[in-house]
């Protein structure tokens, strides 16, 4: 372990203890009042020393600039980064911002509970269904709903929603629907993958990841076209069919200069197969090697959001990978992290990385990895 992440980690985990009530720090204030700048570096400088803070002098000033502070972006960051304490108030926090004016705030709220699923939330978050329409804000409170245990009228609520609203809105109630393995919406889903459009290729990788008889008989019905033929391959390949020659076809496709639709479909199938196949990782970071800049950038964001919503599996694959694999890993997730509007994943995977590097052994590949993630990925 180099220097730097070592002693970058001594800084971080002297957050570990559990918070305690207290009154906020004024030190801090200058910290969190920088959470806005306009400068990356002080943005992200910030947020580390608060990271780096005892959580009981750190959680009492976050809650306070969450609740109080005047600019509204400080809000928005200072309670994407409370997240990552774990603090037990925080829920109590969440539920009191779930109509707060602030979009961004709703938003980490919405994907809080994602995380943390409330049965006793289900009443507020379908009604909140019926009139929020920030663009950003809905799939985050449609992911929440989907999280809740199971009920049945959540689930006709969420098949309805496959077919309501916009494309955008409903591109997220399918992709969430697919990942959640929802076999109670799979005719719904079936109905738009055998439908030409903008939300096919959407329907036949949630078919795909939904999985099963049904599944696999419906994407045997669907007519392949240019638009749809990469969503298909990744598909059929988490189906369990003939999934290397599948890998194979979609590497070949954005290896093509001359398609950028369809290279960027590719990479987009590609990155649903990684979810579950080391292959497909693989296959991903090879495709950046020597790749264009426009080509290289893709992947970067579609092994980041991998990544991000599988942070303790990536932290498992890279300690596994092979050192040239490994760094290449991380220099495309640097890039796909600094391209990706995702503040609160990109929190959790700290607090997640964090997590990995106390559980792992010391001098294991785990800690070394943890340890290089948080140095190279401006934690």
């Amino acid at each position: 372990m180099s220097p730097r992440p070592a002693f970058v980690l001594v800084l971080i985990f002297t957050a570990a203890a559990i918070a305690v009530a207290g009154r906020p720090d004024p030190n801090l204030k200058p910290h969190i009042d920088s959470l806005s700048a306009f400068e990356y570096p002080t943005r992200m400088n910030a947020a580390r020393m608060l990271r780096r803070t005892a959580a009981a002098e750190a959680v009492p000033a976050l809650v306070e600039a969450v609740r109080s502070h005047s600019d509204q972006f400080v809000r928005y960051r200072a309670l994407v980064v409370l997240t990552s304490f774990n603090d037990p108030a925080t829920g109590d926090l969440m539920r009191s911002l779930m109509a707060d004016r602030n979009d961004r705030v709703r938003e980490v709220a919405y994907r809080w509970f994602e995380r943390h699923p409330d049965a006793g939330l289900a009443l507020p978050l379908l009604a909140a269904l019926e009139t929020e329409q920030a663009e950003f804000v809905r799939p985050a409170l449609v992911r929440a709903v989907a999280a809740l245990p199971r009920d049945e009228v959540v689930h006709r609520t969420l098949v309805a929603e496959v077919g309501r609203g916009f494309d955008f809105f409903r591109s997220a109630v399918i992709e969430v629907l697919g990942q959640r393995r929802a076999v109670y919406a799979l005719d719904a889903i079936a109905g738009v993958a055998a439908s030409e459009g903008p939300l096919q290729d959407d329907a036949v990788l949630a078919l795909g990841r939904i999985g099963g008889r049904r599944a696999l008989k419906t994407l045997m019905s669907v007519k392949s076209s240019p638009g749809v033929a990469a969503a298909l391959e990744a598909a059929e390949c988490l189906l369990g069919d003939a999934c290397t020659s599948h890998i194979t076809s979609l590497t070949n496709i954005g290896r093509n200069p001359g398609r950028p639709e369809a290279v960027r479909a590719a990479v987009t199938a590609l990155a649903a197969v990684a979810e579950v196949h080391e292959e497909a990782r693989a296959a991903l970071v090879e495709l950046a090697d020597g790749a264009s800049e426009r080509l290289q950038h893709e992947v970067a964001l579609a092994l980041s959001a991998v990544a991000l919503r599988q942070p303790a599996e990536a932290v498992e694959w890279l300690s596994q990978a092979a050192d040239q694999e490994r760094n290449r890993w991380i220099g495309l997730l640097r890039e796909g992290f600094q391209s990706l509007e995702e503040d609160f994943a990109e929190e959790q995977f700290f607090a997640a990385v964090r997590a990995a590097y106390w559980k792992a052994a010391e001098g294991s590949a785990t800690r070394t990895v943890a340890a290089t993630l948080l140095d190279r990925l401006d934690f």
